[in-house]
């Protein structure tokens, strides 16, 4: 190439060397190589320009698909951990661009960050209990009312879903009125109905149904009956009367053996906490109030507030302490360990109660 390039340059000298000397300001190659460059240089300015462009383009389609969020990333091994290990609380939105679609996201109890999980239809939202989520499944109430929605549809009915990892969905039960609860292994589901207790297996088969007089201590003094807790192989339930408890029901998950405990007697306010390993319950005779003025009126009452332990099986009594007018908010953190309000200041107070 050089000497080819050697030749071209010396029979271009040969032969306009006259021409170069008659015309000294008109270089003729100077000036097409300069208008070579400035065609180049624009050339990698518009290609730049355009790869600009594009990136901002792909990175906005990426992050921004909230327009209609009822897909998400296909689940990885990674994210698939990540969603059974952590003790995720759920949250339902109303959809932002269509009423009758629910957006579901994961809560972080640890961050308060919530994920967008899947947009769902017909989801009951103002159900006081309508998710739970165990090792990567939701589980959720849907309300089936047709196209009227079920506001104006004599034939609404609740169902009880659940969406696994892969965000496939599959019906589990249907029925009107419909209260839920999940175990921890998944292996057992409570429903709830007003006149039925029923229990189904993890894929949604009848297991055994109680009728509500059947889990009820005292029809007398309570006939509503709800979910309280799990225990070890137990279910126990509590019966109430308006805020206060006046008796439990523990159902045995092996032999469905019912036992129950008529509290009717006990000075059981409002506020009350069930240690399900000891079986205990821990309560106070602080009152429930819905007003102002009531709570104030309480609060000049200087009445007096006592925190007490009461085995279910021996049926002693403990008093733990006794505050004037205040709430005690008892809670076990363990088999033996209570906690509760300091009486006579601010803050919380441990005891081992054996």
């Amino acid at each position: 190439m050089e000497n080819l390039n050697n030749n071209k340059l010396n029979q271009q000298s040969s032969g306009v060397g006259n021409q170069e000397q008659n015309f000294p300001t008109m270089p003729p190659q100077k000036s097409n190589r300069n208008l070579k460059i400035i065609i180049g240089v624009l050339v990698v300015f518009l290609i730049a320009g355009i790869g600009v462009a594009g990136f901002y383009v792909y990175k906005n389609g990426q992050i921004t698909p909230t327009e209609n969020p009822t897909t998400t990333p296909e689940p990885t091994a990674s994210n698939q951990n990540e969603q059974t290990s952590i003790n995720y609380s759920v949250v339902v939105k109303e959809n932002p661009t269509d009423k009758t679609k629910t957006d579901i996201y994961l809560k972080d109890p640890k961050t308060g960050q919530e994920t967008f999980y899947i947009t769902l239809s017909d989801i009951y939202r103002n159900h006081y209990h309508n998710t739970e989520y165990h090792n990567g499944n939701l589980y959720i109430i849907h309300q089936i009312g047709g196209d009227a929605g079920y506001q104006t549809n004599p034939n609404w009915t609740d169902e009880l879903w659940r969406y696994n990892q892969q965000k496939q969905g599959q019906k589990l039960y249907s029925v009107r009125g419909l209260d839920f609860r999940v175990s921890d292994d998944e292996k057992l589901i409570v429903i709830i109905t007003n006149e039925e207790l029923i229990l189904l297996n993890n894929g949604g088969s009848k297991i055994k149904t109680f009728q509500s007089n059947e889990v009820i201590a005292n029809p007398e003094n309570s006939p509503m009956f709800g979910f309280l807790a799990w225990g070890s192989n137990v279910i126990w339930l509590n019966n109430t009367f308006g805020p206060s408890l006046v008796g439990l029901v523990k159902i045995n998950t092996l032999n469905y053996a019912v036992t129950k405990y008529d509290l009717s007697g006990l000075p059981i306010g409002s506020e009350f906490a069930i240690n399900v390993y000891k079986e205990k319950i821990a309560f106070s005779n602080f009152p429930a109030m819905f007003d102002v003025d009531s709570t104030q009126e309480y609060e000049r009452s200087g009445a007096k507030v006592n925190l007490i332990v009461y085995d279910l099986n021996s049926k002693s009594q403990q008093t733990i302490a006794t505050s004037i007018t205040k709430k005690f908010e008892p809670k076990w953190l363990d088999e033996t360990t209570f906690e509760y309000n300091n009486p006579n200041g601010t803050g919380r107070l441990t005891k081992q109660i054996p």
